[in-house]
């Protein structure tokens, strides 16, 4: 796959919501490995690394952690960590 089509396939899949990709990569290649799920790559960055060996390529799918702060509870300030899909990237397998 060259560089043109791995660009559309990403941004196909950021068009999608995050599960909806998920399953998108499964459809690609049935022999899809999950190496890591939600990985700390930096800050407020996830980061869900998929390898598709009979396609030659590994889909990372990035999302990112927002704060949102609630009402506090009984004068106990409240953080809520809101993740957000927000997008796709297709890199070559190295093998």
């Amino acid at each position: 796959m060259n560089e043109q089509e791995q660009k559309k396939l990403a941004d196909h899949l950021a068009s999608m919501s995050y599960n909806k990709a998920r399953g998108e990569i499964r459809r690609l290649d049935t022999a899809a490995n999950l190496k890591y799920w939600r990985n700390s790559m930096h800050t407020n960055e996830y980061h869900t690394l998929y390898e598709l060996p009979n396609i030659g390529l590994k889909v990372i799918l990035v999302e990112e952690g927002r704060k949102e702060e609630q009402e506090p509870i009984k004068g106990i300030p409240v953080n809520k960590n809101n993740i957000v899909y927000v997008e796709a990237r297709v890199e070559p397998l190295k093998k």
